[in-house]
């Protein structure tokens, strides 16, 4: 149960931080830009990292 709640959080971080560099609205300041991108860059990382825990676990 743990590995597919960290599959759908490494889903939903990756389709935000294509959607951030995709995004065509009205312009998003660089504070906002960097806050989105840091913050979605740092959870699939964090995700990542505890998926290949999870699953090496003897």
């Amino acid at each position: 149960m743990k590995k597919l709640i960290l599959i759908f959080v490494i889903i939903i971080a990756s389709l935000n931080l294509l959607y951030t560099f995709g995004y065509q609205g009205e312009p998003m300041s660089q504070l906002e830009f960097l806050s989105r991108t840091l913050g979605s860059m740092v959870i699939l990382i964090i995700s990542i990292i505890q998926l290949s825990k999870v699953t090496t676990k003897p």
